[in-house]
């Protein structure tokens, strides 16, 4: 299908400088065409006319949960079917607040992906991590009480049975744990280095994985061109993970200046999620139990105290990730991170986290990366029509492009989901 953008501003995804009034091709689901240049509108199957907009990329977020719509010990009650049927409805809210690509990083998604995909359901695209790996009382080992003890082998709770979570100690069993995931479709892979605020008995300050398991873990990924992703929060932790060559920091959360100047120097991502953290800690997220919201209080206050050394060592591998784990209406709640984050930073800032950083993430990938035909996260001739039309120019302020009032064409693939500008 060919269609025309008429008479648009565009805000590429990458620098400061908004684009004025030019005319963007779409063939298929390709950006062909920008230029300053009359374009007749013959021979277009569809045109857009779009006067005082701006043409951005789709949104992107690099820390989703489609599958954990519901607390964990709530999912523990599902089937897999419910929590597919659920995860499918989750997807579709993505897309329709304009979040045309998303990264998975604990989930079984690689169906709900294909599905997508080819036509089956409606939402972003995956980048599927498959399972959380993490050792025996790690942040993935989701048994709800002492009374699931493993007597024989690995016996899991209801919830990690889903395939969202995994358990795997020693070298040769991370090895394995890796490599399965690969075969089942990952992407990236999703470790679990240090303790979480949303699992039970793991303290947050724990160290999980050895070195040498964390090693295992880079080894197996880079041996098919991918990257690790770490959940992490204190330095410790990320030290480890720095070491074992893990290039993506989930959270990082508890920083100090030392592990600032090696995030930096080694190139590697944080994925914050700021809003989230104060939706916790304002105790507004359903956790279950009063340890759970302490250790999540306690994440919310550290969260903001590492931005002043991601400013101060000038970290810019920077992506939005959002960690949304609940109910429809947290999962609701997605577009206000980027809100969140130009508080914290800056407009440009925050633009450029939700669309070309993560991108750049994503390309972390190379040949396990699922779109590498096409470019995500900017407005260039030859990328994916991942794109947004705005009403406002997204430069002076986040707030026009998660309004659904603002926010008038949402198109993913070339395909338009949403369109409500005049005709």
């Amino acid at each position: 299908m060919m269609l025309l953008i008429k008479n648009t501003n565009v805000f590429n995804g990458n620098d400061g400088t908004l684009l004025e009034a030019v005319n963007i091709v779409i063939n298929n689901n390709r950006i062909e065409t920008i230029s300053h240049q009359p374009i007749n509108e013959a021979g277009f199957e569809q045109v857009i006319h779009a006067t005082g907009h701006t043409v951005m990329p789709g949104l992107i977020d690099a820390h989703v949960h489609i599958s954990l719509s519901a607390a964990p010990h709530v999912l523990d009650t599902m089937t897999r079917e419910e929590i597919a049927i659920r995860s499918a409805k989750v997807a579709e809210g993505m897309l329709m607040r304009g979040f045309t690509s998303v990264r998975d990083v604990a989930g079984n998604t690689i169906g709900l992906k294909t599905a997508i995909d080819s036509g089956y359901a409606v939402g972003p695209r995956i980048f599927p991590s498959q399972a959380a790996i993490s050792q025996t009382s790690g942040h993935s080992d989701y048994r709800q009480n002492r009374g699931q003890q493993r007597l024989r082998g690995h016996e899991d709770s209801p919830l990690m049975k889903t395939g969202a979570f995994t358990i795997a100690d020693g070298r040769a069993e991370v090895l394995k744990a890796v490599r399965e995931q690969l075969f089942m479709g990952a992407s990236q892979i999703k470790i679990m280095a240090g303790g979480g605020a949303s699992s039970t008995f793991d303290p947050l300050d724990t160290l999980q994985y050895t070195l040498d398991e964390l090693k295992a873990a880079v080894e197996a990924a880079s041996d098919y061109g991918t990257y690790v992703a770490a959940h992490i929060h204190t330095t410790p932790a990320m030290k480890r993970a720095a070491e074992a060559g893990i290039m993506s920091f989930e959270h990082a959360t508890i920083m100090d200046d030392e592990i600032a100047q090696i995030i930096k120097e080694k190139g590697i991502f944080v994925i914050p999620s700021y809003f989230t953290s104060s939706l916790i800690a304002e105790r507004k997220i359903p956790l279950g139990s009063e340890s759970l919201y302490q250790k999540t209080e306690r994440v919310g206050k550290a969260m903001l105290k590492s931005a002043d050394l991601i400013k101060k060592y000038e970290i810019d591998n920077l992506c939005f990730g959002t960690d949304c784990v609940g109910d429809l209406g947290v999962h609701a709640t997605q577009s206000h991170e980027l809100a969140a984050i130009e508080q914290v930073f800056d407009t440009l800032t925050a633009l450029r986290m939700a669309t070309s950083n993560c991108a750049k993430l994503f390309n972390l990938s190379t040949y396990q990366h699922p779109y590498q035909d096409g470019t995500l996260g900017e407005i260039a001739e030859g990328a994916y029509a991942d794109l947004l039309i705005i009403e406002g120019n997204p430069l002076e302020g986040v707030a026009c492009v998660v309004n659904p009032e603002t926010q008038k064409v949402i198109m993913k693939d070339g395909i338009i989901y949403k369109n409500t500008l005049p005709q």
